[in-house]
């Protein structure tokens, strides 16, 4: 009876170990698992700033060139006035 007693209370601290170390590898899991869903938000709000200073910059791009097409087209209508006025 008293070896079966030492073998359970035997069985039962190598159980209680086993819980500490795999609580151990659980909070490290999960600290794991914050870092990557801290740096995912960093890099996506990183992502979203760069995506919106490439729309900006192509907003601008755009607005200069319609500028230069105006202008072109300006240039255009007073040659074509002056070859009618001199024609």
């Amino acid at each position: 009876m008293e070896k079966a007693k030492r073998t359970l209370e035997s069985q039962a601290k190598e159980q209680s170990v086993q819980i500490e170390e795999l609580e151990g590898e659980l909070q490290a899991t999960e600290n794991a698992k914050l870092r990557l869903e801290v740096n995912m938000q960093a890099l996506e709000a990183q992502f979203e700033r760069e995506l919106q200073t490439k729309e900006e910059q192509g907003e601008e791009k755009k607005k200069v060139l319609l500028r230069q097409v105006r202008f072109s087209f300006v240039i255009v209508q007073c040659v074509n006035v002056t070859f009618f006025i001199a024609g």
